[in-house]
């Protein structure tokens, strides 16, 4: 049973379950098949046949003399199943939110496992499918005569069966399609008391009457690049001028010059003609009533005037700021353009700009857009024209060059409101612990990978903290808060978190299921960022991608290496900092994330002063997981608890706005040490200083440069520094030979720091 005892319990208590076997498919020689068998009787299962389905229990039992087990689809449950997506799934593994895997897991939310290729997805939700459309390229949708085998290899944190029916219709029609979007117009027959000759009539007289009686007579090719298009467009006028009588506008058309074989074209069960008239009805919102003056609006949802654009590069990126100006945005400072997925605004890293254009000369070409210019013969050539001429490589480029001055937007209008964390149902106020509606006026770039729900229960995380912290209750309400704070944008702690801990303690998979709770508001920089470098140069990339993150985690330093307190300071501290992306400008934004550093070395750090140790809280990691309790799916088992998590941050936010952060002992005194273990001076006085006496300031700088190079200590502390520092606890005069420091002298039994003494 490896692996399936992570299989939803509502799925296992269905009786819908068979058994699978690979056997050679004669129609593809050299390929197999994936078989589903009956595991009562050992012969062939049905996808319409409940009868030689079984129950989870016996399916599973029976698994071991066959290739797995298989879930059959049937009553109310339906599955997506995204093949040969290796390089997104590897991706989406590393966290990246910009593919097809992520956008189908987490737009649907529901229980996901790896395929048994380990190439693909499966997804099962309840609800129902769109009518039409069940596969296109490597995306598949079935509710019934299909089945899924079943690997238990998740692939997300959603452990449950969620419901589907509304988030599929996005995804279908993107990835599938019907032809159309979804429409509300009217369906019904309205009777209509003239007849045919009437009807042409009247519709021949109206604005658009040369285009209907063109039509009408067959004359398609001026107005539309194909006769489907011209079909479609003419049974749209038919719809209103019959008042969605389609008996009655079949009748029209079989009449007119369109009318030809693939009308009665069988196709999908009905044929061509009954499609197109269908279509037709649905799509009208408006019909003909009796004594009125109308001008027909064909596919147009609102009775708007409509916008005459020009035909150059201008009017093109008009029409697009038209049509997908709310959605889009243009960074001259990443020179980067943005677009709205519906929850966030995300850089434009695969082309969804370009693929706009296309859709705007997509609808260029419709019949709505045609009959602007239909009164004009040559006004409508010169348009025609100016179609194919846009659909030049240049011109798209053309195009959205021209809207970027339309869509401008600047850094600091991104991520302004500290106290909202958005996540993929909704975003959350975190004062008040409300979950409020998406928002593209927000301006937020960032998304959480968990849901915001009401169940806070989270057993395993909870058991998880326990164990390595060791039932601190203290370090544990802390912790809980720190997360809290760090799903702000708030910076007002100026501290930074440093989990040390030597291996086997659990830091790792602590700021892993956080990171991955956080989704894009977690950022992994390296260690070397933050330490000192040998050569600065200016603005620096590393830096420019925290840009709006909030949880920023650094791991496994190397020994000894120094960290840059300086920008330590200036990240945690609410100062500006300067940055600028790869091959984009400067620019300037706050910090708005915690530092979450997990080592096992303590990083050097040579200041003194409270300016930088007031920002350093050092969280023990003193547990060791031994080996035989290890449990290498924990990691898959705390991110099926993510909603809980995530409530439970949000409940640690809540409390660290009424309380603060309020350091436990426990880090009180870590930090305390690990503060002592960096004082090298303080050292140097211990091992080779007498409080009393007298030294020549000069004399004391050397014996603490062979001090610290004999015991590796030596950092190229100079003079000037070294003084300032012996300075704060000692008095410093000056005599005719020089500058001395009064009580404290060098002990007398170290003879290789007691220089030059007579």
């Amino acid at each position: 049973m490896m692996g399936y005892e992570l299989i939803p319990a509502e799925l296992k208590q269905l009786k819908q379950w068979v058994c699978w076997q690979a056997v050679p498919d004669e129609s593809r020689p050299g390929k197999m098949k994936k078989m589903p068998i009956n595991a009562m009787t050992g012969g062939g299962a049905q996808s319409n046949n409940p009868d030689t389905w079984c129950d989870f229990d016996t399916a599973v039992g029976c698994s071991q003399y066959y290739s797995g087990i298989g879930f059959m689809f049937a009553n109310g449950y339906f599955g997506v199943d995204i093949d040969n997506v290796q390089d997104e799934i590897e991706d989406y593994k590393t966290g990246g939110n910009g593919n097809i895997v992520a956008e189908f897991i987490h737009s649907l939310q529901s229980y996901s496992e790896y395929s048994q290729s380990g190439n693909g997805i499966h997804i099962i939700c309840k609800g129902s499918l769109p009518k039409t459309g069940r596969r296109k390229k490597n995306v598949e949708m079935y509710s019934e005569g299909r089945f899924f085998i079943m690997t238990g290899n998740i692939c997300s944190e959603y452990a449950d069966i969620n419901h589907g029916t509304e988030k599929i219709k996005y995804l279908h029609e993107k990835y599938i399609g019907s032809g159309s979007a979804p429409t509300t117009g009217i369906i019904r027959t309205i009777p209509l008391n003239l007849s045919e000759a009437e009807v042409l009539q009247l519709a021949e007289k109206s604005k658009q009457g040369k285009v209907f009686s063109d039509l009408y007579a067959g004359k398609w090719d001026t107005y539309f690049t194909s006769q489907s298009e011209a079909d479609m467009s003419f049974c749209n006028m038919l719809a209103f001028w019959c008042r969605c009588d389609e008996a009655f506008m079949d009748q029209i058309f079989r009449s007119s010059g369109l009318m030809r074989d693939k009308w009665d074209r069988k196709q999908n069960g009905s044929t061509y003609g009954k499609i197109t008239l269908h279509k037709a009805v649905k799509q009208c919102n408006a019909i003909y009533e009796p004594h009125q003056n109308y001008t027909v609006s064909i596919g147009m949802k609102k009775p708007e005037p409509k916008k005459i654009y020009t035909f150059d590069d201008t009017g093109n990126a008009q029409r697009m700021y038209d049509l997908f100006g709310a959605s889009i945005r243009y960074s001259y400072t990443d020179k980067t353009w943005m677009y709205y997925d519906g929850r966030r605004w995300k850089v434009d890293d695969t082309g969804e700009t370009k693929r706009m254009v296309d859709e705007m000369l997509d609808f260029m070409k419709s019949p709505e857009q045609m009959i602007l210019y239909s009164e004009d013969e040559e006004r409508l050539k010169e348009y025609r024209k100016h179609i194919k001429t846009s659909r030049s490589s240049k011109a798209k480029t053309a195009a959205l060059k021209e809207v970027e001055h339309f869509v401008p937007v600047l850094h600091s209008e991104l991520d302004t409101h500290i106290s909202l964390f958005n996540t993929v149902n909704g975003i959350v106020n975190l004062r008040t612990g409300e979950l409020c509606s998406h928002d593209p006026n927000q301006f937020i770039t960032k998304i959480g990978l968990a849901e915001f729900t009401e169940k806070i229960d989270c057993p395993i995380w909870n058991q998880f903290l326990n164990d390595i912290f060791h039932h601190d209750k203290e370090l544990i309400r802390f912790i809980q808060k720190a997360i809290g704070y760090s799903l702000t944008g708030s910076t007002v702690e100026q501290c930074a978190f440093f989990c040390y801990g030597t291996g086997r303690n659990g830091k790792s998979t602590f700021l892993d299921t956080i990171s991955h709770m956080m989704g894009d508001y977690a950022v992994n920089i390296q260690p070397e960022t933050l330490m000192i470098k040998k050569q600065s140069g200016g603005a620096n990339s590393d830096i420019a991608r925290l840009k709006g993150a909030r949880f920023v985690t650094s791991v496994e330093p190397n020994d000894g290496m120094r960290l840059d307190e300086g920008l330590l300071k200036q990240l945690t501290g609410g100062d500006r900092v300067t940055a600028r992306k790869l091959y984009g400008n400067e620019f300037e934004f706050s910090p708005e994330f915690k530092l979450w550093m997990g080592t096992n070395h303590k990083p050097i750090i040579r200041g003194t002063d409270i300016g930088i140790w007031r920002r350093i809280m050092l969280i023990p990691f003193t547990a060791t997981i031994p080996d035989e309790t290890i449990d290498k799916n924990l990691k898959y088992k705390l991110r099926q608890e993510l909603p809980a998590i995530l409530n439970w941050a949000v409940e640690g936010c809540l409390m660290w706005y009424r309380e603060g952060l309020k350091m436990p002992t426990s880090v009180q005194q870590a930090t305390n040490r690990y503060k002592s273990e960096m004082d090298v001076i303080s050292y140097f006085l211990d091992a080779c200083c007498d409080d009393c006496g007298e030294i020549q300031a000069s004399q004391l700088y050397r014996a603490y440069k062979e001090w610290a190079k004999e015991n590796g200590e030596y950092d190229g502390m100079s003079n000037t520094r070294f003084g300032r520092e012996i300075s704060n606890q000692f008095q410093k005069i000056r005599k005719k030979d020089g500058q001395y420091y009064m009580g404290v002298s060098l002990k007398k039994k170290h003879i290789p720091y007691n220089i030059s003494i007579v």
